[in-house]
């Protein structure tokens, strides 16, 4: 056989290339982002820290984005423990806002203006306990290796 049916993708033209990365840097994103929503929903529900519900969360997402094709290549581990990580830390500052909200009796909206970017950020790192980071380091870990798992299954042993 020939060097070009054993490498399908060494014929794709440059622009696809940078088409795909793209696309799949945004599928991160959003369901990084998606993913970050949901747990800082059930985490208000429920009265618990958002890095709980992350341990949950990671697998499936690292599920999803295999399933998108997100996750390829040798950097598909810090790929899927950086959507993690993106993950819990949009949960952490939907739940600082809710509690900036509950406190100051303000709407959700204003209590993202009353004091923005910075307040959020503060309450959000604030609210992180050491058993809290190390939770959250627990789900990159499992995402990483799910991750390194699916890529060697997609590239052989």
């Amino acid at each position: 056989m020939n060097d070009a049916s054993q490498h399908p993708q060494s014929h794709i033209s440059p622009a696809l290339r940078i088409a795909r990365v793209l696309l799949a840097a945004f599928a991160v994103l959003m369901c990084a982002l998606a993913l970050g929503a949901v747990v800082a929903l059930l985490s208000l529900f429920a009265h618990i820290r958002p890095c709980w519900p992350m341990l949950i969360g990671a697998p499936l997402l690292i599920w999803i984005l295999h399933g998108t094709g997100s996750l390829r290549g040798r950097i598909a581990p810090a790929v899927a423990a950086f959507a993690v990580l993106l993950a819990g830390t949009y949960a952490e500052c939907l739940t600082a806002i809710a509690r900036v909200s509950a406190t100051t009796g303000a709407s959700f909206s204003e209590a993202w203006h009353l004091g923005g970017a910075g307040l959020m950020l503060q309450v959000a790192e604030l609210g992180l306990s050491p058993l809290s980071v190390l939770v959250y380091a627990a789900a990159m870990i499992i995402a990483g290796g799910m991750a390194t798992r699916s890529t060697r299954q997609q590239n052989g042993p």
